[in-house]
């Protein structure tokens, strides 16, 4: 009856052990990110910019914070006031703190 009981309790565990473990190596773009701006995803009848385009249009971290806290970005209210997240996100893609002067 023990060894049933001690087997039940790691059928049950299991799952949450690998979620748990799975979930460590999903990276900030791809958790916030990723699944809008894949490059195919349309608001507004616009194309959402990609991880690339991102990258090219944003030279530094200050520039990517104050694009995703605009007011034209309402679908961004989500990470609006959540400067470190997005400067985390900014870090993830490459780009530099602060312009090179």
């Amino acid at each position: 009856m023990g060894i049933k009981v001690v087997r039940f309790f790691i059928v049950l565990a299991l799952p949450f052990l690998l979620a748990v473990s799975v979930e460590a190596d999903v990276s900030m773009w791809e958790r916030m990110c990723g699944a809008c701006h894949d490059g195919t995803t349309v608001l507004n009848g616009k194309v959402v910019v990609d991880k690339e385009q991102i990258k090219a249009k944003y030279k530094t971290l200050d520039d990517l914070v104050k694009a995703v806290s605009c007011e034209g970005a309402p679908c961004m209210n989500i990470l609006k006031h959540d400067e470190k997240l997005v400067r985390q996100v900014g870090k993830e893609l490459g780009i530099k703190d602060t312009a090179k002067k």
